[in-house]
């Protein structure tokens, strides 16, 4: 498929000569995964609509049934890594940088953004969610950040938003890969919104007919009022899930209230509940990587006080650091390419990973960041 088709592009025309962009991620084979060329086609795409008057809202989708986005091209950051083992990088350079650079445009956008976390929401995909204004959880949403499987960590930003969630979810999804549904979403705050995809035409064609002005503090009041409304209608509640998280919500409080790693590891893996949720919770931590998991206990640790530019500055280094060590190609190795599921780890215990090895994957990957120019 040529690169161009991977996101396709199209704007509704709404009323009073106002348009609303639309961009669809295309690749259904790959669970709409981000490549770098699908990066750059959707910030280039965002810049032209922010400066087009008459665009006063964008709509961010997945193409199928199965996916928003289930993550990053990992399959090109394996083989860069394999060319490149201890860096420089080119490849991942770029590639993380330019991600960071269209979620953190995302967050700052000037002009309302919807996201429909429609299917598997993913790492990358969760980099797009995350800064949309809102984001509709449907029937399907399967909301997960599962890097520690592949010695990587959740990053896109979302270390701006362990602090946001309740206390120890955040550290809980992050180390055990932990899958959440629309109403999880809905609990913790990672959604604003829910819809059902079965609704979806319909809004659709709702959101062309509204009375669009060119001041945009007027159009997001009558975003608000309509979505608002658009909820209430029972339709639009069709096939909202069972909660899974909420009845668990103070177990995984519990046995994530500790002052060290180790204590938490060891809370969640000797959890004695025959509970088939937090058993996939101790399966998750205990593939893993330790390496992974010290990385995530950083991020939880992080002065959450700096604004969202120190944070994508922070997660770029980690990232690039990450890919100058072997356990993310190594993680990769195992799941997505040879899967044997059998990943052999730089430092296989947790209780046993010296400080120093954490030490060099927190060291700036330059003198100076390429995102110092990021525009707070």
């Amino acid at each position: 498929m040529p690169d161009k088709d991977l996101v396709l592009i199209k704007e509704l025309k709404a009323r009073n000569g106002t348009k609303i962009g639309h961009l669809t991620l295309n690749s259904e084979e790959t669970l709409n995964s981000l490549t770098l060329s699908m990066v750059d086609i959707i910030d280039s795409q965002l810049t032209d609509w922010e400066k087009e008057s008459s665009v006063v809202a964008v709509i961010i989708e997945g193409a199928g049934d199965k996916a928003l986005c289930a993550g990053g091209d990992i399959r090109a950051l394996y083989e860069s890594m394999v060319q490149n083992p201890r860096g420089p990088n080119p490849f991942a350079e770029a590639f993380f940088e330019r991600e960071y650079r269209l979620d953190y445009k995302i967050h700052t956008y000037s002009k309302p953004v919807i996201c429909w976390v429609d299917g598997i929401t993913m790492g990358g995909g969760v980099g797009l969610m995350l800064g949309c204004d809102y984001r509709f959880s449907t029937e399907r949403t399967r909301f997960a950040m599962p890097e520690i499987g592949v010695g990587l960590f959740p990053d896109v930003g979302f270390t701006h938003f362990i602090d946001k969630l309740p206390k120890g979810v955040g550290l809980y999804l992050m180390l055990t890969a932990t899958h959440l549904n629309a109403a999880d979403t809905q609990l913790v705050g990672l959604t604003n919104n829910y819809i059902s995809i079965t609704t979806k035409d319909s809004f659709e064609k709702e959101i062309i007919q509204l009375d669009w002005t060119d001041n945009l503090l007027k159009n997001i009041e009558i975003l608000d009022l309509f979505i608002i409304d658009f909820e209430k209608e029972t339709h639009s509640k069709k096939g909202f899930p069972e909660p899974q998280l909420e009845s668990r919500l103070r177990l995984v409080q519990t046995l994530t209230n500790e002052n060290t790693l180790v204590e938490v590891t060891k809370n969640i893996l000797t959890n004695s509940s025959e509970d088939k949720w937090f058993e996939n919770g101790i399966k998750g931590l205990q593939n893993g990587c330790p390496t992974s998991a010290y990385i995530i206990w950083e991020q939880c640790n992080f002065e959450k006080s700096i604004d969202l530019k120190e944070v994508f500055k922070f997660e770029l280094d980690l990232a690039i650091q990450v890919t100058r060590h072997p356990d993310f190609t190594e993680g990769i190795r195992a799941v997505i390419i040879e899967k044997d599921n059998q990943p052999r780890w730089s430092y296989p215990e947790i209780n046993n990973l010296p400080r120093a090895w954490i030490e060099e994957h927190l060291v700036p990957a330059w003198e100076k960041n390429p995102l110092d120019d990021l525009e707070n």
